[in-house]
């Protein structure tokens, strides 16, 4: 069973090229690194890590993912917010837009965790930054809930932003108070059925200061960026 999200307007039918280039970017680095040999020393060289300073990882950490679940529940909405967010600032705008919240929140993290040696990786910081955007822009938008088994839909629930914000924002306390280590039989019990869906791998895992930074760097460049009219 599958949750994905659409926007109930006729601007979804459109395709955001852009931030769908960064989607199939990201699921090609996963398809190169996840779970293959020498997948924990990628995270090490291409993650963000504090103690190490400026470095390659503050441009290459956004793109990379410590698991599957994460790279899924990633993408999924960022598909969502990052479509409507594309569509209202044009493709070049929104790709500045991207890399700035990704720049910013590890700037934040970094100043808050100067000595910390865990890598710093995925698109969570933005996708949540992209989030605070979308939400501005459409505070009560129409949404729909599509719950599919792989990909036949089954049934849908009419939603807002607002809910779908918030779910993400659970989704990401999950991650970040679930006891991992007590659920690390099971995670390698899965793995041995090729079901290598998490990581026991040691990363900075939510990293709050950068959500921080991203819902900073969110408000702050909508009001900033201009916009093209639409309705939600």
């Amino acid at each position: 069973m599958f949750v994905t999200f659409v926007e109930d307007t006729p601007a979804s039918k459109h395709i955001a090229w852009t931030n769908m280039a960064i989607i199939i970017l990201n699921m090609v680095i996963a398809l190169k690194t996840i779970n293959l040999p020498g997948f924990q020393e990628a995270l090490g060289h291409y993650g963000f890590i504090p103690v190490r300073g400026l470095s390659l990882g503050l441009f290459t950490g956004p793109f990379i993912h410590s698991s599957w679940a994460q790279l899924l529940t990633n993408m999924t909405f960022l598909y969502m917010f990052g479509k409507g967010v594309e569509q209202r600032l044009g493709k070049l705008n929104y790709l500045m837009v991207y890399g700035a919240i990704a720049l910013t929140s590890e700037l934040v993290h970094w100043y808050f965790n100067a000595h910390s040696p865990l890598p710093l990786v995925g698109a969570s910081r933005v996708v949540t930054g992209l989030g605070v955007i979308y939400l501005l822009m459409y505070p009560w938008g129409k949404m729909k809930w599509v719950f599919n088994f792989f990909g036949a839909p089954i049934m849908e629930i009419p939603s807002r932003t607002l809910w779908v914000m918030v779910l993400w924002a659970g989704v990401q306390a999950t991650i970040a108070f679930m006891p991992w280590a007590r659920l690390a039989f099971l995670i390698h019990f899965l793995s041995s059925f090729g079901l290598s869906l998490f990581t026991l791998i040691p990363t900075a895992g939510t990293a709050w200061h950068a959500h921080l930074g991203a819902v900073l760097a969110g408000v702050g460049l909508h009001f900033l960026m201009p916009q093209k009219k639409g309705k939600a």
